[in-house]
């Protein structure tokens, strides 16, 4: 096995793990297909400002999932949906108060090298 090939599976281990950092979540496609699986998480309320690197305050979230498990799951890779008459991608996870929140994927850096994807989120509010 190459030193890539373990790597991959070192991180469905490490991505995956719900006794580490890993995180119980849901991702649902568009077209409302729902998988619940463990990847890592963030929600943090200020990023700097990489021009001045001065502090913004802003809400910002990601999830990082292994591509195998999504694929396995029955799921495509997620992606940016830009339109507002098109549904888009959605995660859902509790924070470490397990208050639920729902999110949309506003882009993705997928690594099909290692077997990663990291999804972009902002706050999802369903309308209706």
């Amino acid at each position: 096995m190459s030193l890539r090939q373990q790597a991959a599976e070192d991180l469905i281990g490490i991505v995956e793990s719900s006794s580490d950092f890993g995180w119980p979540l849901v991702v649902t496609s568009p077209a409302g297909v729902s998988l619940a699986m463990v990847g890592l998480s963030t929600d943090i309320g200020t990023t700097l400002d990489p021009e001045t690197g001065l502090p913004v305050t802003g809400r910002r979230a990601s999830v990082a999932l292994a591509i195998a498990s999504l694929t396995a799951g029955g799921l495509t890779l997620p992606e940016g949906v830009y339109s507002k008459s098109e549904k888009p991608w959605l995660v859902a996870f509790d924070d470490i108060g397990g208050n639920a929140y729902a999110w949309k994927v506003i882009s993705t850096q997928p690594d099909r090298a290692i077997g990663c994807i990291t999804c972009v989120l902002e706050r999802y509010v369903h309308a209706g």
